[in-house]
């Protein structure tokens, strides 16, 4: 039998993969003939999961220019990373929105389509909606941080991450080589191939951070001359180079020259520049305050690597802000949809199942609510594999241990409070409504890059304009920065270039792309375009 006009026409039509047209009640509400364009999307291929066209994604680092597309992928192709990315991403996830394009570690939990019943007491009773694919069973899972078991809806599902620095994909060898970046755990990418010739991507790259990898070094693990070089070139015009340290010395006069709060802003993920203003504040004798998801980074990072990164809660002059959520009451009770601001877990298991295990059991057995003796609610022994206390003060850490604004209020000149555009509502809490205050405020981190950023910029200034808040200003009406780019400086990347002296290289990553050939030879040099392959 042969498909008709109309059954052809549907094989382009991405609502043909979907489950919206398992069910033809669904199929007859949705408007695919009034508006085609909708839904049509012209070769689109669903992926084969069990033969995957695509082996594997390499991801240099975490920022999401380079991750979150990730979301996109079919979760059978396993992603490439460092372990710090890796966790990074992790972060990123738990305290991020539920969307499509937030799904570079956590995977959507599976849904379908169902119909209400008619006798729904709804508006629209009978009609389809969109409902999570739920099981009898509630599954129990043991939490990474504190091997404690806690009740899920539904077992959450993971993207497949490799963290091995050295291995091989369907005959092709890849070393994930430790480069120097704004956020912790980036990496450059060389392939071996087959017949023997090497490819090297090197992600975004800096050699002027604190402590990362010097530009010889980095030659010096790549071991020799490559065949094709691909390289980020977002500061090819520029032969500004700031060290790490030196923004360190600025960030501590200017805590210094300051008699009361100092706002100061910089990257959540910029491990590096946290570490530079914790040691600044110190300097000056102040406490650091950073924002919860920060906080939340941090304790993550101590958990995988706990030689390279300290427990936030036991590091001195550190506090996590605390700000008023929901009723504004600084109640627990106003922090239930966004529990990683109370504290140091992001799941706290459900709470209405006769034999949960979350937080509600435990603060019945730690005597702080609810009925330790109610039989509908067991709870297994307080023993060395759960530990109450250590979960209880995790989860309500920051409600217990946090700083709020009228702290910060009463005594400005003891803190340095970690700020950005999306928190200037907190200025209503934070300085007074009457009186003298001297308030300043420190960008220490990326000039705006698009419109957007730079419509931001220009709010910030009314914001701190409007609070009599101090700050400098550079090239007009531009914050001065207090900041090091995490991107190689025109003199660097050519360097490198000539270091490893690639037989082909390709420039990306970058709006100047013709000033390559200042500093390499044309001839060598192959400018993507957009749609066409690359012969190598």
């Amino acid at each position: 039998m042969k498909p008709n006009v109309e059954e052809k026409q549907q094989k382009n039509d991405m609502l043909c993969w979907t489950i919206l047209f398992e069910d033809d009640g669904v199929k007859d509400k949705v408007p695919v003939k009034e508006a085609l364009d909708y839904w049509r999307s012209a070769d689109v291929q669903p992926c084969n999961s069990e033969r995957p066209f695509v082996d594997g994604v390499f991801i240099s680092h975490a920022h999401f220019d380079h991750i979150q597309d990730v979301s996109f992928l079919d979760p059978s192709i396993p992603i490439y990373c460092t372990k710090q990315t890796e966790i990074l991403a992790k972060a990123m996830s738990d305290v991020s929105p539920r969307g499509i394009d937030d799904q570079y570690y956590k995977l959507q939990k599976e849904a379908k389509i169902t119909q209400k019943q008619s006798d729904y007491k709804v508006l629209c009773p009978g009609e389809y909606c969109l409902a999570e694919n739920t099981k009898n069973k509630k599954p129990v899972i043991l939490y990474p941080k504190t091997k404690f078991p806690f009740t899920h809806e539904v077992t959450p599902k993971y993207r497949t991450f490799n963290t091995d620095l050295k291995g091989k994909i369907n005959g092709i060898k890849y070393e994930l080589v430790l480069v120097g970046h704004s956020v912790p755990g980036a990496c450059s990418v060389l392939l071996t191939l087959p017949d023997g010739k090497r490819v090297l991507y090197t992600g975004d790259i800096r050699f002027h951070g604190a402590g990362e990898v010097s530009i010889d070094d980095y030659v010096k693990t790549i071991g020799g001359n490559v065949d094709v070089m691909i390289t980020e070139g977002t500061r090819v015009d520029s032969d500004n180079v700031i060290t790490e340290e030196q923004v360190g010395k600025d960030i501590t006069q200017d805590i210094d020259a300051c008699d009361g709060l100092v706002l100061i802003s910089f990257g959540w993920k910029d491990l590096t520049r946290f570490k530079t203003v914790y040691e600044a504040t110190k300097a000056n004798k102040r406490t650091l305050v950073i924002l919860p998801k920060l906080a939340y980074l941090l304790y993550e990072m101590h958990c995988n690597f706990p030689k390279e990164y300290l427990d936030p809660r036991k590091m001195d002059n550190l506090k996590v802000y605390l700000r008023r959520e929901g009723e504004l009451l600084y109640s627990v009770a106003d922090y239930d949809k966004c529990k990683w601001k109370l504290g140091y877990l992001h799941f706290h298991g459900r709470n209405m199942s006769r034999d949960d295990r979350n937080l509600v059991r435990i603060a019945e057995r730690l005597g702080k609510g609810g009925d330790v003796n109610n039989p509908k609610n067991p709870l297994p022994p307080n023993d060395e594999t759960c530990n109450y206390r250590e979960i209880y003060d995790l989860a309500l850490s920051h409600l217990k241990e946090g700083i709020r604004a009228y702290h910060i209020r009463q005594n400005p000149q003891q803190y340095v409070l970690m700020f950005s555009f999306w928190d200037a509502n907190e200025l209503f809490d934070l300085i007074p409504q009457e009186g003298k205050h001297d308030t300043r405020y420190i960008a220490a981190s990326t000039e705006p890059f698009s419109e957007e950023m730079e419509i931001d910029e220009t709010k910030m200034f009314k914001w701190m304009d409007y609070f009599n808040i101090k700050y400098e200003t550079e090239k007009g009406k531009v914050f001065k920065r207090r900041h090091v780019s995490g991107h190689a400086s025109k003199a660097e990347i050519e360097k490198v270039i000539r270091k490893i002296n690639p037989k082909i290289l390709i420039p990306i990553h970058t709006t100047n792309p013709e000033k390559f050939k200042d500093i390499y030879p044309e001839e060598k040099i192959k400018y993507p375009k957009y749609g066409e392959p690359i012969e190598l």
